[in-house]
């Protein structure tokens, strides 16, 4: 039956993907949004759009959504309702086509548990599972049974850890998926995550379309993909596609999914669950092969069968840019996007636009920057060019982190596993970024008199910046003695530092400027020249490190702590982090209530210095 309109029950760059290859295909698509998305930019993709209230995981507002605007079907995309069998089914009874899998097999897949069991019987091999009332021999894995995306997910190294990760890994779980049931597993080494994209129709047909590695992954979310994997030979590809389509025939599979395997160093390799969607990662796949995955999903839905015959050619590798602070333990940021500048002659897919507002409610993901290029080594030196020509201003991101995995040794030889995580490295206070911030702050207003002239014979006080936390003081004279200023027009300055020269973009954002070059992104503060010393109370406090909103508050006042100790847990962009106190001390007074939203750097419990007994 052929599809007139889809509404699209997701948002950002997905949605964006989804409506263009419906535009292709003459359909209508039909966007949805919540309160924090009414003015966000992925809904101009839509011909139409519906308010929904306060979530994407309403199905009633959906499904009344798709009745309004008379759509024949629905594309779920990736995360909220996509995987949730209960959707599926409600579309079903609502004479809606759902694009994805049928009901009974999201329900079965849905639960790692019974996916298994699948799996097992199919002669494909798992995860060895973990008793937890047997003894456990460490490390191990905490999984929920329902969901993914990492969530609910916790690496236990010993025994003390087990009882706070599992309290913790159900909490998560429950509130990401409704269902807290969780599996243990045990925790294979120095894997390879390796994934194979399936594809069945309703006429009994069912390929693959080879894989790709995810290997590389913080907070076990995916950083950085590619097809083919570097550590696939022909021989284990073959083995491992034919277990992915086994397990596709084993559960009657339609439409798009992604099996899922960890590859151990010894060579073998373990089933570990089934997406019964499209992946964020999809485009890495459309790339080697050259099909529109989407365009291939509706016309399933449509009733055509499969008739391909794929192959894999090239290679491409997708980085995932992400606004959040490596260097902080990849906390996220919120903020204006004041400035973006996506790259050339890569696929780009984003949702972002200037002056685009980026929240705490949803992912962090701003754009999935796609190279792809005959070999390995092209694709590879295209995505590092491409990263290093993003310019985006107003949000910290993971653009410099991205930069350092893919310069590294272990990538650039294929050899990055899950364990591959370096340590981001520190940040660098760049003198050019700093010499053009300087002289954005001190412009002249005299037509050819120097921004850094002064005609006081005593020496400059010098300017007083804050700069990743760390408060500078520089000499505008000194700094100008070995900088030339070579250019400067609107917010660009190219400047000679150290015999090299470089264009810088800068932009005001209130209190801060903002700028970017193909090195490094600053966000510089300026600071007043006698600023407040903090206070006691200040320095004996427990501040919010990132925006986000109180999940639990651990304490109560009078109570006494020590250091370590676990105060108050927040969320933000689907990241749980516990803040904890630094000091030995008695719970003074507790400033934020669970549900309430804070900023970053708001106090959230104050906390009494333990007085040594006499």
């Amino acid at each position: 039956m052929p599809i007139r309109k889809i509404l699209i029950a997701n948002r950002g760059e997905i949605a964006v993907r989804i409506a263009r290859t419906a535009h292709e295909m003459g359909i209508s698509p039909v966007a949805v949004y919540t309160d924090a998305d009414c003015k966000s930019p992925y809904l101009r993709a839509a011909a139409e759009s519906v308010a929904i209230g306060a979530s994407y995981l309403d199905i009633d507002r959906i499904l009344d959504a798709a009745r309004k605007t008379k759509a024949d079907a629905i594309h779920p995309g990736y995360g909220f309702l996509a995987e949730n069998a209960d959707f599926a089914e409600a579309c079903r009874r609502a004479g809606i086509l759902f694009i994805g899998p049928t009901p009974d097999v999201i329900g079965k897949m849905g639960s790692k548990i019974d996916a298994r069991e699948v799996a097992a019987a199919a002669g494909v091999p798992v995860v060895p599972a973990i008793d937890p009332n047997a003894t456990i021999n460490f490390p191990i894995l905490i999984k929920a049974s329902a969901g993914g995306g990492g969530r609910g997910m916790r690496i236990v190294a010993s025994a003390a850890q087990l009882e706070e990760a599992l309290q913790s890994a159900r909490s998560e779980a429950e509130r990401a998926f409704g269902d807290g049931s969780l599996l243990i597993e045990r925790y294979i080494e120095n894997a390879r995550h390796v994934e194979f994209q399936i594809f069945g129709d309703h006429h009994g047909n069912l390929i693959h379309l080879f894989e790709r590695d995810c290997s590389i992954q913080r907070r076990h979310q995916k950083i950085i993909e590619e097809s083919p994997s570097p550590g696939l030979s022909n021989e284990l590809r073959q083995r491992m596609g034919e277990a992915a389509v086994a397990i596709g025939r084993a559960i009657g599979y339609t439409n798009a999914g992604t099996v899922e395997f960890l590859l151990a160093p010894s060579g073998e390799f373990f089933f570990i669950e089934v997406n019964t969607r499209i992946q964020v990662e999809y485009p890495v796949t459309e790339l080697v092969t050259g099909l529109d995955l989407i365009r291939l999903q509706i016309e399933i839905a449509e009733g055509k069968p499969l008739a391909l015959s794929p192959r894999s050619m090239g290679h491409a590798i997708e980085a995932r840019l992400y606004t959040e602070d490596p260097a902080n333990n990849f906390v996220p940021s919120t903020g204006t996007v004041h400035v973006w500048r996506p790259p050339q002659h890569v696929r780009v897919d984003t949702a972002v636009e200037e002056s685009a507002q980026i929240g705490i409610h949803y992912d962090p993901l701003l754009a999935k920057i796609v190279s792809y290029g005959d070999d390995r080594d092209i694709a590879l030196r295209k995505l590092l060019h491409a990263l290093r020509s993003t310019c985006i201003l107003g949000l910290q991101t993971n653009r410099e982190y991205l930069i350092q995995l893919l310069e590294s040794d272990e990538f650039r030889e294929g050899c990055a596993t899950t364990a591959f995580l370096p340590v981001p490295n520190p940040h660098v206070v760049d003198r050019g970024c700093i010499a053009a911030a300087v002289l954005y702050l001190t412009r002249s207003p005299l037509k050819g008199v120097p921004a850094y002239y002064r005609n006081n014979p005593y020496r400059s006080p010098g300017i007083k910046l804050r700069v990743y936390n760390r408060d500078l003081t520089v000499d505008v004279a000194q700094t100008f003695a070995s900088v030339s200023v070579l250019n400067r027009s609107g917010d660009q300055i190219t400047l000679t530092t150290d015999g090299i020269t470089r264009t810088y973009e800068i932009k005001q954002a209130g209190d801060e400027i903002l700028v970017y070059s193909p090195t490094t992104s600053l966000a510089i503060g300026r600071l007043p020249r006698h600023p407040r010393a903090p206070s006691a109370i200040q320095r004996e406090s427990a501040n919010s490190p990132m925006p986000g909103q109180v999940l639990r508050v651990l304490v109560q006042e009078g109570q006494h702590v020590k250091t370590g100790d676990s105060l108050v847990v927040l969320e933000a962009m689907k990241m749980e982090q516990t803040i904890r106190t630094s000091i030995d001390g008695v719970v003074k007074s507790i400033l934020v209530v669970t549900g309430q939203v804070v900023a970053p750097g708001q106090m959230l419990v104050q906390i009494g210095a333990q007085e040594n007994p006499e």
